[in-house]
């Protein structure tokens, strides 16, 4: 078995948290860095006998780099607490046997939205670099969906899932997409960037079309309808927020 640790970033996540740690039993330590939770989150962490450190929150890429500061293993693997490995992903994780060449591996991720896993709408082909030597790994310079840069070689593990419980109900994924559309408007505005009443209008109805129409989430019924709609207004409400502060200047 590799030398591995396994980092959880958590706020008031006690509906998640024993899925995402029971999923790691016998795998390896956890550790779970939590950012102020007023639920339960710490005591079930602690009593599934995880190791918990209390922070602030600096912001998300911020308190990953952090994470990497706090790690000694040889491998490193990053979960988010709606997530959880399935039994196939962690019998993977447990015989495997890296060669000194690769510095990461991507594992599939499988999206839950609103009960039921998405097998198509954007959502089919989700592959993450979550297991990676952290010594050399980086952080990207993003306010949100904020990635891990390794150098040198990476490869994907076939078999077993990520499984991403995204999305339990509709007031939970408003509330996500609603706090990273004000994110990523924040981030375009501090680059530069701008955008137009006509780039809002073909965003988001170009948003629509890849994901029900390109990416079939006609063929998974009322939800894959739900999801194009969301996403279509994730993107509207991102470039009305870049609109604003672009105007406010």
């Amino acid at each position: 078995m590799i030398s591995l640790q396994a980092v959880i970033i958590a706020k008031d996540e006690e509906a998640n948290i024993a899925r995402a740690i029971g999923s790691l039993s016998g795998l390896c330590p956890v550790l779970v860095l939590d950012s102020g939770s007023r639920d339960g989150t710490v005591a079930i962490a602690q009593q599934m006998g995880a190791k918990v450190v209390s922070t602030d929150w600096p912001g998300y890429a911020a308190q990953r780099r952090r994470a990497l500061s706090m790690v000694d293993t040889e491998w490193m693997l990053f979960l988010d607490a709606d997530e959880a490995l399935d039994e196939d992903l962690k019998k993977t994780l447990g015989q495997l046997k890296p060669v000194p060449e690769v510095n990461g591996y991507y594992v599939r991720r499988r999206n839950y939205f609103l009960g039921a896993p998405m097998v198509h709408s954007r959502w089919e082909n989700d592959w993450q670099l979550r297991l990676f030597r952290p010594r050399l790994a980086a952080i990207s310079e993003a306010l949100v969906h904020e990635g891990v840069l390794v150098p040198g070689r990476k490869e994907r593990i076939a078999r077993g899932c990520l499984e991403h419980y995204t999305a339990p109900s509709l007031e939970a994924y408003l509330s996500k997409i609603h706090a990273y559309a004000i994110l990523e408007a924040a981030q375009k505005n501090s680059q530069g960037r701008s955008v137009s009443a006509i780039k809002m209008v073909f965003d988001l109805c170009s948003e629509f079309w890849k994901v029900y129409i390109v990416h079939r989430g006609w063929s998974e019924g009322w939800r894959g309808f739900a999801l194009a709609h969301l996403a279509a207004f994730y993107k509207f409400i991102t470039d009305a927020m870049l609109w604003e502060a672009r105007r406010d200047r």
